[in-house]
């Protein structure tokens, strides 16, 4: 059962700000499987702790990353329906790969719904944005989630290690090298990397 798992990780993982949040959990569950719910807890709990870590308001990125896959799991005629009105919306690059298409659309049902819930301001909704693409120049709260979703205890992948211990160090690290493996991930596979993924590597690696 979902409650079932939800509530076995969130006992491996702890949720400290899980009962100040617990509207906009509910919100964001009811459209999400169990397996997906279960990664943005995981998301989160690691976003407030590298929020913790490195100086920032944990409360938040944990709300962030709950939020982070909202659209994930929308249909896709709705979800492009969302997209197009992001600001990649006029992106082809983006409206060619569907794989980038949860995200901005995220972005947007979370706008969609900030009048009922206010906390889903312009910071988570640009947090769940960029999440999945990057870009250089991004604010403490999109890194964090973005380095949050690639290395939550849920993840398992080669060089995981290695691109933990260099968000361990600093976001400037985490995101090199979390930009490096999702590049190199999807370049072995001959999938498409998005030019602004190139420049947010070069970005973040130039500053280190």
């Amino acid at each position: 059962m979902r409650d079932d798992e939800i509530r076995q990780r969130l006992e491996e993982l702890g949720q400290p700000y899980l009962a100040e949040y617990r509207a906009e959990y509910r919100l964001v569950s009811a459209g999400l499987s169990a397996a997906r719910m279960i990664h943005s807890l995981g998301v989160a709990a690691t976003a407030a702790h590298l929020a913790e870590k490195f100086g920032c308001d944990p409360a938040q990125a944990y709300l962030a990353g709950l939020c982070h896959d909202a659209a994930k799991e929308l249909p896709v005629a709705e979800m492009r329906a969302l997209l197009q009105r992001s600001p990649l919306g006029g992106d082809a690059d983006v409206l060619a790969h569907k794989s980038l298409w949860h995200a901005p659309a995220g972005s947007i049902w979370l706008a969609d719904h900030q009048a009922e819930y206010p906390r889903l301001d312009a910071a988570i909704q640009s947090a769940c944005l960029w999440h999945t693409l990057g870009k250089p120049a991004m604010t403490p709260l999109e890194q964090i989630v973005f380095i949050a979703d690639l290395i939550e205890p849920g993840r398992d992948f080669p060089d995981l290690a290695e691109i933990r211990a260099a968000a361990d160090i600093s976001l400037t690290r985490g995101m090199t090298a979390c930009m490096y493996g999702v590049i190199h991930f999807l370049e072995v596979r001959g999938q498409f990397v998005h030019p602004l993924a190139y420049a947010g590597y070069e970005y973040y690696k130039g500053l280190q």
